[in-house]
């Protein structure tokens, strides 16, 4: 059964192709930007109010505890992949290695907890504060990015960077605790 929240996580996925296709329409018209901008703050707000509604209706479901966090990798690879084009979109964007970062280790937590669900039935999906924050600076990067024209170089910069910095941690951590839940298992 779905509940509210998890049709919440749903219509995040579902935002995706309009995102792209507003992206797509930033080379032709500047104002899509904007457009572009509404959209992931669309996004954002879902991801904040399906977590509130689980936790405040009790509503907390296997199904759920999945499904937000591959809509937030989800909507965040595409975005990355999307605003390093530059075929795609226009400067500033994404040098190349933020989305290789993001993506490897994103594939990573997505293939490694499938993989660990497949193979234990186990799995811990909980989010954690460094979780939480890198993807707080994910989507800070990708606003960035779509409002870049108005901020600097070097501003952008730090903020990739810092995005990256914490994606890699978190993604370090999630493996390791999920590996120590599998050998504490065991024993």
């Amino acid at each position: 059964m779905l509940t509210l929240s998890n049709k919440i996580s749903i219509s995040r996925i579902l935002f995706i192709p309009p995102l792209v296709f507003s992206i797509i329409q930033v080379n032709h018209y500047a104002q899509y930007r904007y457009v572009c901008l509404a959209l992931i703050f669309i996004i954002c707000i879902s991801d904040i109010l399906d977590g509130y509604i689980a936790r405040k209706r009790g509503e907390i479901t296997r199904l759920g505890v999945y499904l937000d966090p591959f809509a937030d990798k989800l909507v965040l690879m595409v975005s990355c992949i999307m605003l390093s084009s530059d075929s795609l979109w226009p400067a500033p964007r994404f040098p190349n290695w933020v989305p290789m970062i993001i993506i490897c280790c994103d594939l990573i937590l997505i293939l490694g907890t499938l993989a660990l669900l497949f193979i234990t039935g186990r799995v811990n999906c909980k989010p954690t504060m460094l979780g939480k924050a890198s993807t707080c600076l994910q989507i800070t990067a990708i606003v960035a990015v779509i409002v870049g024209n108005h901020v600097p170089l070097s501003i952008l910069t730090a903020i990739w960077w810092i995005a990256a910095v914490f994606t890699f941690a978190s993604s370090l951590f999630y493996v390791y605790r999920n590996l120590s839940l599998q050998s504490n298992a065991h024993r």
